[in-house]
């Protein structure tokens, strides 16, 4: 960007940039989509894009766009849904839905198969990876909240996976704090946060930002 590329050029396009970095940052964005065209925003073409855009100003590769585009869809389902498999079933089908549709995506699907699988909670944990890569810090993160029923436990069994703790503790205490709520987060973690006034007062202000959307 210093160089004077543009923002949404500035994410790598090579098969080597897929680390999960845009993935880790992107849960904002719902907020956003939801306040412009509500809770069904899937179902507006220019949805995705923002969040592929978004992605791309560090991230530029299509399985990155898909990979947080699959977040963000099981992350809404997550608000709304009263079982906790049947809205991350039904997060991961509706971003495939999308995302099967759109030819410049299709090369990028068999990466993603094994969350489409019915019986991926099932995998043992020597299974699931958790390194820098996109897919990797995805399926670790959905594995994690399929197979707990806490924020805390969740986010402790992500962590204690190993390799790329701090993302995938992010990725998945994003999901788990939709699911289970701010209270949820044990109050000597909250109360560690270095600048928690100012991180808290960022939060309230993007709430009474987007009230006015």
């Amino acid at each position: 960007y210093k160089e004077g590329i543009p923002p949404l050029k500035c994410g790598g396009t090579g098969e080597r940039d897929n680390g999960n970095g845009s993935l880790m940052r992107i849960l904002p964005i719902l907020f956003y989509l939801q306040s412009v065209y509500g809770t069904e925003f899937y179902e507006i073409e220019d949805a995705f894009d923002i969040v592929h855009n978004v992605s791309s100003l560090t991230h530029g590769h299509k399985r990155c766009y898909v990979a947080c585009g699959i977040y963000i869809m099981v992350a809404s389902k997550l608000m709304g849904e009263a079982d906790l498999d049947t809205a991350v079933g039904y997060g991961v089908h509706k971003a495939m839905e999308y995302y099967k549709k759109k030819k410049e995506f299709q090369s990028e699907l068999k990466y993603f198969e094994r969350l489409m699988d019915a019986c991926f909670k099932d995998l043992p944990e020597d299974e699931i990876k958790n390194s820098g890569y996109v897919v990797d810090t995805l399926e670790a993160a959905i594995w994690c909240l399929l197979n707990t029923n806490d924020y805390k436990t969740c986010v402790l069994k992500a962590v204690n996976l190993g390799s790329d703790t701090d993302t995938v503790g992010a990725v998945v205490g994003g999901l788990a704090g939709l699911r289970y709520g701010y209270e949820s987060i044990p109050k000597k973690w909250r109360d560690t946060i270095v600048k928690k006034d100012y991180i808290e007062n960022l939060c309230d202000g993007l709430y009474v930002s987007l009230l006015s959307k």
